[in-house]
C-alpha cells in the first residue's frame, strides 16, 4: 500500500469520524453534562475520544500493513 493511499485512508477515517461526532454531538453532550461536567469539558472529552480512536485504528492498520514475519 502506497504512502498516498495510507494518507488518504487516515484522512477519510478522520473526516468520517468527525462528521458523525458533529451529527451526534447534541445528545452526547447532554448525556455527558448529566454527569456534572460543563459543556466545555464534555466537548473536550468527545474530541479526545474521537482523536484517540483515529490514532488507535491508524496504528493498528499501520502495524498490520507493515508487519512482515
Amino acid at each position: 500500500m502506497g504512502r498516498k493511499a495510507v494518507l488518504f485512508g487516515f484522512w477519510l477515517l478522520g473526516y468520517t469520524l468527525g462528521f458523525f461526532a458533529w451529527v451526534l454531538r447534541a445528545p452526547v453532550l447532554s448525556w455527558i453534562v448529566n454527569f456534572g461536567f460543563s459543556e466545555e469539558i464534555a466537548g473536550a472529552l468527545i474530541t479526545g475520544f474521537a482523536g484517540s480512536i483515529v490514532m488507535l485504528v491508524g496504528v493498528i492498520l499501520w502495524s498490520y500493513l507493515t508487519y512482515r514475519p
